[in-house]
This record gives structure tokens, C-alpha cells and sequence, in this order.
């Protein structure tokens, strides 16, 4: 018993701040000296009466370091070793062992105790980040993936089968031998060539806006707006401060983008019937907001479930370039997608 109460005073001690450590072993070192010091002098000028004093000081200034240091140099290995644990563990995380944790330390104080947790949980940030990227990846993958097939049922469903019709159709009029019928026949051809490459722009539109590099962010938003507007039925207004020239290239496409699929969610799954585009410039950021007045959702849920694939695409973009997405939205009571990226437009990776 007595031996589990000395150690249990022991590791108290050696978990003692290591500035109190210093101090108190050092405040010891001092009063131990000079009571040695006192008591060595009365017994050399007993012993030694002719002998000069400042042997006896040169001895005692002699054995007092010698004992400070190995008194400092024990204590400093034992406070430091916890350090000597962190420097271990990340040299084994840089080996590329990346589950390795600093173990806690019994000779460790609070601060080291601190550090050591602040350490790990730094790993573990690392760790979790390393899994979101994972996760990034295997989604844009799967974006791409979905994206390639979405295009390439379009030009198989809609442009390649319409092609495959005229080519018929061009056939058939060379075999008619009345001149009235063939023109009939070729003005009927010539307006389903001109819906087809219509809808061959509409599409090469959809992937990049020529309205984005030809007159801006806001124009090419507008005329997003005024399409959809016509297409889907619904009343799309638009606010916006001139914002010519705030934004880089890959800003400007970043908001366009995010503002893009906004409004295709409320086309798709809001059956809303208005919708408010804000554009703005706000405390050294370019503002994007889409609101609806739909039917609302759990934007938390979406995401956690993964449903909402499209609402962690806008918020990668925008987290690209240091910005960010906030979504409001109660069920019943619409929806506010506001999007911020910074003027300055730099690539946060």
C-alpha cells in the first residue's frame, strides 16, 4: 500500500507543468546549496583553518553545477519525452502509416496532454478530409459518368434519330418526279433541318453558354432565365448590380453554374410558381440567390442521404474557389439557394 502511494505521488509530480518542474527543482537545488554550502564551510574552516575560502567556493560553485545540470537534464528527458512520442507518430504518419495516434503519456502535463489531443485530432481532421475527397471523387466520377450518358442518349434519342430521318427523307425526294411535290418535299425537309440544328445549339449551348464569354455572368444568366421561363411556365425575375470584371473566368462560370442547377431543382422538383434571381455585390464577395416559392425540402436530409448529388456539386464549386452555398428551405414554404464566392476569385484547393 505504502508503495502504491509513492508511486501515485511520483506520477503526480512528473505530471506537474514542466515550468513548475524547472522551478521547484531548481528553488530545491538552492536551499539544498546553501544548506550545504553553510554546513561544508563550518566544517572546513573547523577542518581546514588555514586553507583559503575561495577553494571551498570554487568546490562548492563546482559540484552546485554539476548537480543543477544533472538535476535540469533528468527532469527536461522525463517532461520532454511525450514530445519525443508526437515526433515518433509523425514520423510514421509521414512514413505512410496513417492510422498511427499519439499515445497519451503518463509523465505528460496538461499542456502536453493538450497537445497531444489537439495532435490526433488534427490526424483524424486529416483523415476525415482524405475520406471527403474520396467521396468528392467518387462523385464528380459518377457526375461525369451520368453526364456522358445523358449526352449520349440525347444525340442517340433526339439528334442522331432525327439525322437518320432527313437522310430517308432526302432519299425519297430524289425518287419523286413531280416538281411541285419535291419542293413541297424539300421546304418541309429544309424546316426540320433547321429545328434540328436548332436543338444540336440548344444542346451545345446547355454545355457551355456562349452568352458567358461573349457578354458576362449577368447577361448569360438572364437569358438562362428567359429559356426556362418559356420552356417550363414559370415567372423568373431578375435583380442585379453591374458586376463586369469582379470575377475571373472560372468565378463567373462557377455562379453561372450554381444559378444553373438552382433553378433546374425548382424546374424539376419545386412546382413552384416564381422565382427570384438576386445578383449583388456584398462586403467583398459576388452574391448569387434562386428563391422559390415551392414546395420546400430537408436540404440536411437530401445531403446526408445523398439524394441531393446536384446541391454537393454547387457547394464544390463554390468551395473551389473559397467560397460557399447555403440552402434554406422548410417544406411548404420554398427554398433560397444563396451562393457567395470572393471578388478576388483565387482557387482554394
Amino acid at each position: 500500500m505504502g508503495r502504491g502511494v509513492v508511486a501515485g505521488w511520483i506520477r503526480a509530480l512528473l505530471r506537474v507543468p514542466l515550468f513548475y518542474k524547472i522551478l521547484v527543482a531548481n528553488a530545491a537545488l538552492v536551499i539544498l546549496g546553501a544548506v550545504a554550502g553553510t554546513l561544508a564551510t563550518a566544517d572546513w574552516v573547523r577542518v581546514w583553518p588555514r586553507r583559503s575560502t575561495a577553494e571551498l567556493a570554487g568546490f562548492l560553485a563546482a559540484g552546485g553545477v554539476v548537480i543543477s545540470v544533472v538535476v535540469n537534464a533528468v527532469i527536461l528527458r522525463l517532461a520532454l519525452g511525450p514530445l519525443a512520442l508526437l515526433e515518433r507518430t509523425a514520423e510514421q504518419v509521414r512514413a505512410g502509416d496513417l492510422e498511427a495516434r499519439a499515445p497519451r503519456s503518463p509523465l505528460s502535463d496538461r499542456e502536453l496532454d493538450r497537445l497531444t489531443e489537439t495532435f490526433n485530432a488534427m490526424l483524424d481532421t486529416l483523415d476525415a478530409y482524405r475520406g471527403r475527397l474520396r467521396d468528392t471523387a467518387a462523385r464528380a466520377l459518377s457526375a461525369a459518368e451520368e453526364e456522358r450518358k445523358r449526352i449520349a442518349r440525347e444525340l442517340h434519342d433526339e439528334t442522331a434519330q432525327t439525322l437518320a430521318a432527313l437522310l430517308l427523307r432526302v432519299r425519297l425526294a430524289r425518287s419523286v418526279d413531280d416538281r411541285t411535290a419535291r419542293d413541297e418535299l424539300l421546304e418541309d425537309l429544309r424546316t426540320e433541318i433547321s429545328t434540328a440544328l436548332e436543338g444540336i445549339r440548344r444542346f451545345a449551348r446547355g454545355l457551355r453558354p456562349p452568352a458567358l464569354d461573349e457578354l458576362g455572368l449577368v447577361p448569360a444568366i438572364g437569358s438562362h432565365a428567359r429559356n426556362l421561363e418559356e420552356s417550363a411556365g414559370i415567372t423568373i425575375t431578375l435583380e442585379a448590380d453591374p458586376l463586369e470584371e469582379l470575377l475571373p473566368p472560372e468565378g463567373e462560370l462557377a455562379l453561372y453554374r450554381i444559378v444553373q442547377e438552382a433553378l433546374a431543382n425548382v424546374v424539376r422538383h419545386a412546382a413552384a410558381r416564381r422565382v427570384r434571381i438576386r445578383l449583388a455585390r456584398e462586403h467583398g464577395h459576388v452574391v448569387a440567390e434562386v428563391e422559390d416559392d415551392g414546395r420546400g425540402f430537408r436540404a440536411a436530409k437530401a445531403t446526408r442521404t445523398g439524394a441531393g448529388l446536384g446541391l454537393f456539386g454547387m457547394h464544390e464549386r463554390a468551395a473551389y474557389l473559397g467560397g460557399r452555398v447555403e440552402v434554406h428551405s422548410v417544406p411548404g414554404r420554398g427554398t433560397r439557394v444563396r451562393a457567395e464566392v470572393p471578388i478576388s476569385g483565387g482557387i482554394h484547393v
